[in-house]
């Protein structure tokens, strides 16, 4: 697990830094966006490893940087309540595309066939990409380490968001 965590951070930092680098400087930008608001927005998430798990989620960002993320996955024996908090140091703002990167961590509830709750964690690095026709909708995807209290693992992470506000 030691091992996971230093590759986990390793993952992340260099995530962003391409992110970021990849941008020309003229389009990164810190705080909110100009000409797209998102706030709260509601969609469908999926953790994919050797199993997946997928359910209902909702995103919610802060006029800053700072953001929170829950939701419900279920899969046919267990169901988690994942509950994130989000950050982003800058986003990429060009003519069609608004790209966020973000890192975020927290707790997974996990409700074992009804009768074992364990308390697990996660800690990921990811992006949300919105193309500016369709100011509402944004995809994305991370990577990160998600402990379920009986099992932990990278899992690669992929989601759609359409916002409300």
């Amino acid at each position: 697990m030691k091992h996971e965590k230093y590759l986990l951070k390793t993952c992340v930092l260099l995530f962003l830094f391409v992110c970021v680098s990849a941008a020309p400087s003229v389009y990164a930008q810190s705080g909110p966006p100009g000409d797209i608001e998102q706030s709260i927005g509601v969609g469908f998430k999926a953790l994919v490893r050797h199993g997946s798990i997928a359910g209902f989620n909702a995103r919610y960002w802060s006029g800053g940087n700072f953001g929170f993320e829950g939701g419900l996955l279920l899969k046919s024996h267990w169901k988690t309540i994942p509950i994130s908090g989000l950050y982003t140091l800058t986003h990429v703002d060009t003519d069609s595309v608004y790209i966020r990167p973000y890192v975020g961590g927290g707790i997974n509830m996990n409700f074992y066939k009804g009768i074992d709750n364990k308390i697990g964690g996660q800690g990921f690095g990811g992006a949300e990409f919105t193309v500016k026709s369709f100011p509402k909708l944004s995809f994305g995807g991370d990577l990160g380490v998600h402990s379920f209290g009986y099992g932990s693992g990278f899992m690669l992470g992929l989601n759609v968001h359409y916002y409300l506000k």
